[in-house]
């Protein structure tokens, strides 16, 4: 990640992390209904949607969405 003292990468990191902008992984949780789903919806949506991505990419991208939605997800 770019900035050591910030735990939360920045949309350059996620997009050469993931090959994704953030604001894409964004659009298609919305349109998926993530913003009603618990953790192992987005585990299992990432494993069937976007299998390239690891689990900890995909962990960020989730913990990011529900932070810009102000969600609480239930692991």
């Amino acid at each position: 990640m770019s900035e050591a003292h910030n735990n939360t990468p920045s949309d350059r990191d996620v997009l050469e992390g993931t090959g994704r902008h953030p604001d894409e992984w964004f659009a298609f949780l919305d349109m998926a209904g993530a913003s009603k789903w618990q953790h192992a919806e987005f585990v299992g949506w990432f494993a069937a949607n976007a299998a390239h991505v690891s689990a900890e990419w995909a962990e960020s991208v989730t913990t990011r969405y529900a932070a810009t939605r102000g969600l609480t997800i239930s692991k």
